[in-house]
């Protein structure tokens, strides 16, 4: 409701009525005017310049096409060998990795459908928490710690089981749209990553506000959402369908950064063409426009990790939140030990990039360029065991 003193009377606006009784034909002219103007100000008001004024920081996600050796951020490498071979098992494709309680969580893809497996922080296989075996769990999408064990994001509801497997009981039933979830005061939110406006949604709940979806699967891959933690209570929430990256805190969403394309447009400006497209349409729009897609988003305490696509060019950006100093590049090269470098799935509280490599990987890598032993003794273990391993990278001041 928009209040404005006019010719002596209080007249009141809002988006449905005008109370045009109040006005004679030349007031309201004025009115009309003078609404508008009001309008441009509200919006004025809300415009990038400004809330980056306020403090709003933005990071524009360049294109690079630079090489660069890992050791100009990384400090040291290691290596945690998972020992499947010695279960019995076969980790099939690791989609995933998180760190929760000092153990290494992975959820990999066998056979056409996905399970969550837990490890020590040796490398030593623990259970089988979700998917696979436990076939009450349906698709997980994403875990975090909740109780004594874990609370798991899957396609037919949340789940909670224990930190031997075991499954405890269903949480939610509800059919949610997204990918991502994190636990406040007992309740779970879950990010929406097919609706701009509704960023969030809680669980359990009697609110009857349905979240916007996007049924066609081409237009739905080229979603994606993650919630990081990086403080105690304090998370920060992400989804390509929304520029800013938000805080989460007292149960109200406040804008952290915002990502904005060097020269074209991100997904998110893009994606609001399509509003009223039919799926073919939309398709090919968002096939036709070159737009900025952020594919992987990492943070902790102290930096800001991305991979994404700028048109077709692949690009990675390490921001130190200390200084807010940016390094972008194409590709890296590991000069550390001559070894890999690969997908990064996860960032440490400990400002550790986790990286997860096949066997096969580690066979084939030729080795160049080190400046500490060590990779070619794990290339000599891993082709005894044929175990997958996780690459650490600990991040340097940039």
């Amino acid at each position: 409701m928009l209040k404005l003193l006019f010719s002596g009377k209080l007249i009141q606006l809002n988006a449905f009525t005008l109370a045009p009784e109040l006005c004679s034909e030349q007031e309201m002219k004025k009115l009309v005017q003078m609404m508008l103007l009001a309008a441009i100000v509200v919006i004025t008001a809300c415009s990038p310049s400004e809330t980056a004024d306020k403090g709003l920081r933005t990071i524009v996600l360049k294109e690079s096409k630079d090489i660069l050796p890992i050791s100009s951020f990384v400090e040291k490498v290691d290596y945690v060998e998972l020992k499947v071979m010695e279960a019995g098992i076969d980790i099939g494709e690791m989609e995933d990795v998180k760190e929760i309680g000092g153990d290494f969580l992975i959820k990999r893809r066998m056979a056409g459908s996905s399970s969550i497996m837990r490890f020590s922080k040796n490398g030593d296989f623990i259970i089988e928490l979700a998917g696979g075996s436990n076939s009450k769990i349906k698709e997980p999408l994403d875990i975090i710690s909740y109780g004594k064990g874990y609370a798991i994001l899957a396609s037919n509801g949340i789940h909670e089981v224990g930190k031997d497997g075991k499954y405890l009981k269903q949480l939610d039933r509800s059919n949610m749209e997204g990918a991502s979830f994190f636990v406040d005061n007992g309740r779970f939110v879950v990010v929406n990553e097919t609706d701009p406006a509704q960023i969030i949604s809680t669980y359990p709940s009697k609110s009857k506000t349905k979240v916007a979806r996007v049924t066609n699967d081409r237009l739905r891959r080229m979603l994606y959402s993650n919630v990081v933690s990086v403080g105690k209570d304090q998370e920060h929430i992400f989804t390509t369908i929304n520029d800013t990256v938000f805080t989460y805190a007292n149960a109200e969403l406040i804008p952290a950064y915002v990502f904005q394309g060097d020269v074209l447009p991100t997904l998110a400006q893009a994606w609001e063409r399509i509003d009223t497209l039919k799926d073919t349409d939309a398709l090919r729009y968002m096939h036709d426009t070159e737009h900025v897609e952020v594919k992987n988003y990492q943070e902790s305490r102290n930096f800001i990790y991305l991979d994404y696509w700028v048109g077709s060019a692949a690009t990675t950006a390490i921001v130190n939140k200390n200084t807010w100093e940016t390094r972008y590049f194409s590709h890296g090269v590991n000069d550390v030990d001559g070894g890999m470098w690969d997908k990064v799935e996860f960032l440490t509280e400990k400002d550790e990039l986790l990286i997860p490599i096949s066997s096969y990987k580690i066979g084939g890598h030729k080795i160049s360029n080190k400046k500490v032993k060590g990779f070619d003794q794990l290339q000599k273990q891993i082709a005894d065991s044929e175990n997958p391993v996780l690459l650490r990278c600990k991040l340097r001041g940039l």
